[in-house]
């Protein structure tokens, strides 16, 4: 009896062993594959976040790109409602050859080319004139024209400044090394760019253009100025320039080199 009971128990030990490790064993493997499920949600969550930041950024980037296609579609919008623009722009491209090179202030040069079909000294801000005029516009549009805008090139600005700042005789040099044949001006919206252009050129503006209001009046230096005597040409008359078109608002000239 007692060697039954022994065998007996040893086989209960052995079955209960046997039980444990069956038990452990299952324990583990729940573990493992709650251990597996947890870093598959993790990873997939993970995942699922990166490509919301992805696709949040990708709709902010196209977002401002278009809010800055419609700024910049609003500024020949701007152009075209303008009294005297749209004609003037027309009249352009019947006056002045294919091939012609147009001297005007840049942010013309866009529409010169668009609408009168003719090539321009610069159609585009320079990254160092939109730093300095473009600082004071609201942080959107700053941000978009730095992510998405056209830069054009210092350089040229600066001349294009001094041009219009210059007497004629001085003017007329940097004009051919551009080899422009033709002006285009507005009134009154080139005297309200005056302080600017001068600022650009080294020049302080009031110098040269009294401002009283809606009254602009050329002082005795700005006598002188070929973008004033473009300007006010029925009083300073322009030795250098002949004109050819003029509507109140927008006036275009030849260029008579000596």
């Amino acid at each position: 009896m007692c060697s039954v009971a022994l065998a007996t128990g040893k086989q209960a030990h052995k079955s209960y062993t046997a039980w444990l490790k069956l038990e452990s064993a299952d324990h583990i493997g729940r573990k493992r594959s709650q251990l597996v499920r947890t870093r598959f949600w993790r990873r997939k969550w993970f995942i699922l976040t990166i490509v919301m930041i992805i696709v949040t950024l990708l709709s902010l980037f196209v977002a401002l790109r278009i809010d800055f296609g419609q700024r910049e579609d609003a500024v020949l919008a701007y152009f075209s409602q303008e009294k005297g623009m749209p004609e003037t722009f027309a009249e352009l491209e019947q006056l002045t050859p294919n091939d012609s090179i147009i001297l005007c202030w840049w942010d013309y040069g866009r529409a010169v080319r668009q609408w009168s079909h003719r090539e321009v000294i610069e159609a585009y801000p320079s990254r160092d004139i939109w730093n300095t005029i473009g600082s004071s516009r609201d942080p959107l549009n700053a941000l978009e024209t730095q992510m998405f805008g056209t830069w054009g090139s210092s350089e040229k600005i600066h001349d294009l400044a001094r041009i219009f700042m210059l007497p004629e005789d001085q003017s007329l040099q940097i004009m051919q090394v551009y080899n422009v044949s033709y002006v285009l001006v507005f009134a009154p919206d080139d005297l309200q760019k005056f302080p600017w252009i001068a600022s650009i050129a080294g020049y302080n503006g009031a110098d040269y253009l009294s401002v009283n209001g809606t009254i602009y009046e050329p002082t005795t230096l700005g006598s002188r100025v070929t973008l004033l005597r473009l300007l006010f040409d029925e009083t300073l008359h322009p030795l250098h320039f002949t004109k050819l078109y003029d509507n109140g608002e927008g006036k275009i000239y030849r260029i008579n080199y000596p």
